[in-house]
């Protein structure tokens, strides 16, 4: 049995045995001063408690410690997908970024291609997406853990293209937020449980399907939503030590938020969550600290084939890490997750499909770019 589990058991065993020796002894042994009418002579239920927890603090602080990558879209169609079948090698959009995905417990994106069972694909300016099946490999070997789906493009191959995606994305181990085959699954939230730290993931976009957000439905959430948003946060709490929302909303090759992205994203925080984290403008758009909580409009694209414009070529991840004290506390309840650090990590896409870690000097110019010029976040 590990000390972290030993002083699980240990500690409230000792509390309660304390208890009862405390009772015992006032029953056969306590003898009471007339005047006061107050036990004499012997410990009291407060100096067994009191022992109790002086034991309990002398111990060494049991600190959980998890760390995970967060990137921006995710697009396996197209022209990636024709890189792909090209070189026969599915895990080629990711391998230059190996050493930083082997570097943390999970990762996490936006994935903006749906799998629809079939593999054909448009392998040039389509705006309908369809991943081949065999792509999703570098997203498993990646340890995406959990995808965000609400996006314009989360019913480019329909319902059924819906459907089979989130059917997929189980098969494979990977967890979904914001889309689903109903109103409470594309509304519900996730929680990935890593090294015993519970991380919860909500996502909502500005649009249900291609159409610039004019049109809902239920399958897909929404940013405008904020009552559902309330409800996932306040149930997330409950479950779980640290809470990302993601939302897929913005005005496109824009470097600031609109007012739909900062409403939704102060909303969150207002209602309890610890980071917000957007994509969709395909450029890295900049960050705020609001109640001292980090805001990333827009990372950017990740694996992607705008290759068309610089801006489109450059991305933001981040890795991210965030601690927990595990210790059994007997006066209250256990001490909350904390964010540790967040790395900036900005990105260059090659190949119409390969992010790689952009240079030192390449780092300074994106960063520059969104008023940063610390790469550590904390």
């Amino acid at each position: 049995m590990s000390l972290k589990k030993f002083a699980k058991i240990f500690i409230p065993l000792l509390f309660l045995t304390a208890i009862i020796l405390g009772l015992l002894q006032r029953e056969e042994t306590t003898t009471y001063d007339s005047k006061s009418n107050q036990s004499i002579g012997d410990k009291s239920l407060v100096d067994y408690f009191n022992t109790a927890q002086e034991l309990a603090q002398d111990k060494e602080p049991q600190i959980t410690k998890a760390t995970f990558l967060a990137v921006g879209d995710i697009m396996l169609s197209r022209n990636v997908a024709g890189t792909i079948k090209k070189a026969n090698d599915p895990l080629l959009p990711f391998r230059m970024m190996d050493n930083i995905f082997k570097s943390v417990d999970f990762s996490f994106g936006n994935l903006e291609s749906p799998f629809s069972g079939k593999d054909t694909f448009n392998p040039t300016g389509s705006l309908v997406f369809n991943a081949p099946r065999d792509n999703i490999k570098g997203l498993v070997e990646n340890k995406f853990k959990i995808l965000n789906l609400a996006n314009n493009h989360a019913l480019d191959q329909g319902i059924d293209g819906l459907e089979y995606t989130l059917k997929y994305l189980d098969e494979n181990g990977i967890k979904h937020v914001g889309a689903g085959r109903s109103w409470a699954q594309a509304y519900g939230a996730e929680i990935i449980d890593i090294k015993d730290l519970k991380i919860g993931f909500y996502g909502a976009s500005y649009a249900s399907i291609n159409d610039g957000g004019k049109t809902s439905n239920e399958y897909v959430a929404r940013i405008e939503d904020l009552e559902n948003l309330k409800s996932s946060i306040q149930n997330l709490k409950s479950n779980s030590d640290f809470i990302v929302v993601t939302m897929h909303a913005g005005t496109e090759y824009t470097r600031k938020p609109n007012q739909a992205q900062i409403d939704f994203a102060h909303a969150t925080i207002d209602a309890g969550a610890d980071m917000v984290i957007g994509a969709h403008p395909h450029w890295v758009q900049t960050i705020e600290k609001y109640q001292d909580k980090y805001i990333f409009y827009s990372l950017g694209n990740f694996i992607f084939d705008q290759e068309w414009s610089q801006e489109t070529k450059e991305g933001l991840t981040l890795k991210i890490q965030v601690s927990k004290n595990q210790e059994s506390n007997l006066q209250g309840p256990k001490t909350p997750a904390k964010l540790d650090s967040i790395e900036l990590i900005p990105v260059i896409i090659e190949n119409y499909s390969t992010p790689r870690p952009a240079t030192e000097e390449e780092t300074k110019r994106i960063l520059e770019k969104i008023g940063q010029t610390e790469k550590i976040l904390k």
